[in-house]
C-alpha cells in the first residue's frame, strides 16, 4: 500500500513520453549496429526505417480505404500515426498551395538529445516521413528541407499539393 500511495504522490514527475523512450531505444540500437557493422550496419538501419515507414503508411491507407475514403493528403493527416499535439509543437502554413508544417519542438528529437545521440536520430528523421507517405499514397510528395536532429532551428515538412 505504501508503494501505491507514493506512486500517487509522485505522479508523472519522473515518467517520460513513449516517443521519447522510443527515440532513446532507436538511437541505442542504431549506435550498436553501426559500431559493430559500420556503413553496412547503417544501411541496414536505413532500409529497416524505410520498410517500417512504408508498412505504417500501408496501414494508414487501409484504415482510410476501409472507411470508404480516398487516399488524400487531408485523410493522411486525419488518420495519421501520432497525436501531434502530444509529440510536437508546430504550426501549419500554406505556401504556394502546399501544406507546410513548421515543427518547433519534437519529443523524438528531445529523446535523442537526452542521451546525446542526435547523429543516430538523424537516420530515422531523414527517411521516416517520406517512407510513411510513400506507403500511404506514392503519388503524394514531401520535402523536408530542415530537420531538428540535424541541428536546424525547426523541422520543415512541406507536403506538395500542386506540381
Amino acid at each position: 500500500m505504501d508503494t501505491l500511495k507514493e506512486m500517487g504522490e509522485v505522479g508523472d514527475k519522473y515518467k517520460i513520453n513513449l516517443f521519447n523512450f522510443f527515440a532513446r531505444l532507436f538511437c541505442k540500437l542504431t549506435e550498436e549496429v553501426a559500431s559493430r557493422f559500420g556503413e553496412s550496419g547503417k544501411e541496414t538501419i536505413i532500409n529497416a526505417v524505410k520498410k517500417f515507414g512504408e508498412r505504417r503508411g500501408n496501414e494508414i491507407a487501409e484504415i482510410v480505404k476501409s472507411l470508404g475514403k480516398e487516399l488524400t493528403l487531408k485523410n493522411y493527416f486525419i488518420y495519421s500515426t501520432f497525436d501531434a499535439g502530444e509529440t510536437t509543437k508546430y504550426k501549419v502554413n500554406i505556401v504556394d498551395g502546399n501544406v507546410e508544417l513548421i515543427i518547433r519542438e519534437c519529443v523524438f528529437c528531445d529523446g535523442c538529445k537526452d542521451w546525446d545521440k542526435l547523429e543516430y536520430g538523424k537516420i530515422y528523421c531523414d527517411y521516416i516521413d517520406e517512407a510513411i507517405l510513400k506507403g500511404y499514397n506514392p503519388n503524394l510528395k514531401i520535402e523536408v528541407p530542415s530537420i531538428l536532429t540535424h541541428g536546424d532551428k525547426h523541422c520543415i515538412q512541406r507536403y506538395i499539393v500542386k506540381d
